[in-house]
């Protein structure tokens, strides 16, 4: 059984993410490491945060007004909901076929979802 897995994975590189880290790579994550700021609002006084500095180019880059990095996909939709100002008694409508987060950033924006099918050889 394991022979076959080792198998399926050389096939399909299940992870082709992590054939992209470098040398580069994990010097920035040294970097942050030792400059002690871990998060985007707050940090050493005296060190630029890295997420900021991202942000700040990443809008320059795309030519908007407003950027803001997340964690997550997961993150960016309750933050984009909430931009949006989607909150307390909206509803929101969501396919039925679809991953846990699309209702989960609904709730977590304190709205409602409304699952519907948008298929209708689904209901046979």
């Amino acid at each position: 059984m394991a022979a076959q897995r080792q198998k399926l994975l050389q096939i399909f590189q299940c992870n082709p993410g992590g054939y992209e880290i470098g040398e580069l790579e994990k010097q920035s994550v040294i970097d942050v490491i030792n400059d002690k700021y871990l998060f985007r609002y707050y940090g050493p006084p005296n060190i630029e945060s890295r997420v900021k500095k991202f942000e700040e180019e990443f809008i320059a880059k795309i030519g908007v007004n407003y950027g803001l990095a997340t964690n997550s996909c997961t993150s960016a939709l309750i933050s984009s909901l909430i931009a949006l100002g989607v909150g307390p008694g909206d509803e929101v409508i969501v396919p039925g076929y679809t991953f846990f987060a699309s209702v989960a950033c609904i709730v977590a924006a304190k709205a409602v979802p409304v699952i519907i099918e948008v298929d209708d050889s689904l209901n046979n």
